[in-house]
């Protein structure tokens, strides 16, 4: 991959790369660890110039994947996100730290599932691949993990 192309490639993919990760870590320099080395293993990989965007950036994800469980079989322990500051309403911050709280209690294959179907916007079958599972499997491992996520804000006193 020459430099222009990995520069565009990069400036599609690292805004929504971060926010992934900032998904399943809470520390902001572990995710600037985790971003620099998915990047220097993308490039290591020497993919073949044939591969499209779509395929480029799932693999890209896959690297992150892998680094962020390889981080947790490291460390053994799980820690909560920072708390966030941000200008706005009082209720809209509440009701945001609420489906943080929530989204934290989730397992992290719960969350990667989420992250990827619902803000990334991957299918099943991209999900599987970058999971290591059968696309069949993911519906109802997305159903559970809704549900899951749904019980917990009603917990906290959402309706439906």
């Amino acid at each position: 991959m020459d430099e222009e192309l990995f520069r565009r490639f990069y400036e599609q993919t690292s805004r929504n790369l971060r926010a992934y990760l900032r998904s399943l870590v809470s520390d902001r320099a572990l995710v600037d660890d985790l971003m620099q080395d998915s990047y220097f293993r993308f490039l290591k990989a020497d993919l073949p110039a044939s591969m499209d965007v779509i395929h480029r950036k799932n693999y890209l994800y896959r690297i992150a994947t892998n680094l962020v469980r390889d981080h947790r079989r490291s460390r053994r322990l799980e820690q909560l996100p920072e708390e966030k500051s941000f200008g706005g309403s009082h209720q809209l911050f509440e009701e945001v730290e609420d489906v943080k709280r929530a989204f934290v209690r989730l397992k992290p294959k719960e969350r990667e599932l989420l992250w990827m179907a619902y803000v990334e916007g991957y299918s099943h079958e991209e999900i599987a691949s970058l999971v290591f599972s059968k696309a069949t499997s993911i519906r109802p491992m997305l159903a559970r993990a809704r549900r899951k996520l749904s019980d917990l804000l009603k917990r906290r006193g959402y309706g439906d």
